[in-house]
């Protein structure tokens, strides 16, 4: 027996679907007429499932949808959505707000309790999910090409994680991620800034979409004075998209401020990036030094941003005394990229930097998720 929550305005097929779900199908059902209502009763107690009509004066049924996917308690509901029309466009949509099923109305009341039973079914003998992991790239050097990996980064992952990897930008100073996914910034994280409650409709409303099934929580277009996100809110933001998503990439600023500790203390795995020049190296060993507390999570990553490398790979690795997880090639076709708004990954999958990258994300991912099931 299961608790099934039902939301429809439609007050004759309210008392059809409790009398069908209760006298033929053994559950229990909690009843709203109102889209405000039953979100209100799927937070403060979750049921089993939940039925969900579209059309509902105020809050829609994909509006309540998207909340009851945002909410870490509801997240992982089973939810029908009712649909008075069933053209592959609403069918999509009811997918795009976190629907797992959708039916037409009028509704045949034996298909539907098929549906109900078998998504129950499958949510009782699904495997527990995998820890979410959090890799955070660093250098306290700017111009190492930390954000063009993020973005390259997270696109592979994207596509190898199911398409529930969020990308954050860190950077108080007008970060570039969202210019290099040929995004508006807007909406971005300066509304968590000030935000009354900071929680993961909060969050959620901060986040843009891409067309590659990624997530971005973009910085501001305008430099913001100070460090920019509270440490505080930094940690609340990240253990929230840790509910939502299966793998966060962050950009961190090239500063060891509150904002990159706090990103630390949440990540797996930090990809600390390197070039080989003088200047970087002096950086990276001061970096490992300063950060020695958080040593076992550093991944050091030497990236060839220009055609001229002054030291290969083995000598890196000498002066950090560390090896390298990663070596990453000069790309002139990233110029290109970086032009269009498009990652490398995605408009050239075969390209050298490319090929490095998805097997960055692998190591990476691997790593983070073994240090996420080990906590």
């Amino acid at each position: 027996m299961a608790n099934i929550l039902v939301i429809d305005d439609d007050a004759e097929l309210l008392d059809m679907l409790r009398l069908l779900l209760e006298q033929r199908g053994g559950h229990q059902t909690v009843l709203s007429a109102d889209g405000a209502d039953g979100l209100a009763k799927a937070l403060a107690d979750p049921p089993d499932l939940a039925i969900i009509d579209v059309m509902m004066p105020g809050l829609s049924g994909y509006k309540v949808c998207r909340q009851m996917r945002a909410n870490p308690a509801t997240a992982s509901i089973p939810i029908i959505i009712l649909t008075a029309r069933g053209q592959l466009v609403d069918q999509q949509a009811a997918s795009d707000a976190g629907a797992d099923d959708y039916m037409v109305k009028p509704v045949m009341v034996t298909k539907l309790l098929e549906r109900v039973n078998d998504l129950l079914t499958k949510r009782s003998t699904a495997k527990s999910p995998l820890p979410a992991m959090t890799i955070v790239l660093l250098s306290l050097r700017g111009g190492v090409g930390v954000t063009t990996l993020a973005v390259n980064l997270a696109a592979a992952l994207a596509q190898t994680e199911d398409s529930t990897a969020c990308l954050v930008d860190l950077c108080p100073s007008s970060g570039h991620i969202a210019l290099q996914l040929g995004l508006r910034p807007k909406p971005n994280w300066s509304g968590l800034i000030h935000a009354s409650t900071l929680d993961a409709g909060a969050v959620e409303e901060s986040l843009i979409q891409h067309n590659a099934g990624l997530q971005v929580l973009a910085s501001p277009v305008f430099p913001i004075v100070g460090q920019g996100l509270p440490q505080a809110v930094v940690q609340t933001t990240l253990e929230i998209l840790q509910q939502r998503f299966a793998i966060i990439i962050v950009d961190t600023p090239s500063v060891l401020s509150e904002v990159t500790i706090a990103a630390l203390e949440t990540a797996q795995a930090v990809g600390l990036v390197v070039t080989a020049e003088a200047s970087s190296i002096q950086t990276t060993i001061g970096t490992l030094r300063a950060l020695k507390q958080w040593s076992a999570k550093f991944q050091i990553i030497l990236n060839h941003n220009t055609p001229e490398s002054q030291w290969q790979a083995e000598a890196v690795e000498r002066a950090l005394k560390r090896p390298l997880m990663w070596t990453i090639p000069f790309d002139p076709a990233q110029a290109q990229a970086l032009a269009r708004g498009t990652p490398l990954v995605l408009h050239s999958p075969s390209s050298p930097l490319a090929q490095a990258v998805q097997g960055l994300a692998q190591e990476l991912a691997r790593a983070a998720r073994t240090r996420a099931v080990n906590r």
